[in-house]
């Protein structure tokens, strides 16, 4: 009997909560409740199946976008431009911004780093108006931010 109830209380008991040195989970990834979880090397806020929006969470170690699934293009927090609209139309990009009073230009720069700064190095293209295309931008699937500068 002692040897049932150990059997059935440790898996449940492992389910609640799984940890290690680098994280714990207090509940479910499956769970849409709230709740806080960290360790040194991240600090998530919610559970993984929350189903409301909760935004773009980051540490030294990671970027957790809203949902499931991390956009393949997406906005660098650098940008000075944050209300930036990125539409895949594969293998392209198609980026698109209100305009800002006074600029003539704009540099658009692409990194695989979700913080970077903006440089030659990094830039795709300029444009004159509020619409680019980056073209191949999706070609290599792998996760790309921009930032857009107004000069």
């Amino acid at each position: 009997m002692k040897m049932l109830l150990f059997f059935l209380i440790v898996p449940t008991m492992l389910w609640a909560q799984s940890s290690s040195e680098n994280f714990t989970l207090t509940k479910s990834v499956m769970d849409a409740g709230g709740g806080a979880s960290s360790s040194a090397n991240f600090n998530l806020v919610s559970a993984f199946g929350q189903p409301t929006p909760i935004g773009i969470q980051t540490s030294e170690n990671f970027a957790l976008s809203a949902g499931f699934l991390s956009p393949l293009l997406a906005v660098s927090p650098s940008s000075p431009i944050q209300q930036l609209v990125i539409k895949q139309m594969q293998p392209d990009a198609k980026l698109w911004w209100e305009p800002i009073p006074n600029a003539t230009s704009y540099s658009i720069h692409r990194s695989v780093n979700y913080v970077f700064t903006p440089d030659i190095g990094n830039q795709v293209g300029t444009a004159t108006d509020t619409l680019f295309t980056d073209v191949n931008a999706t070609a290599t699937q792998t996760q790309s931010f921009y930032i857009v500068v107004p000069h």
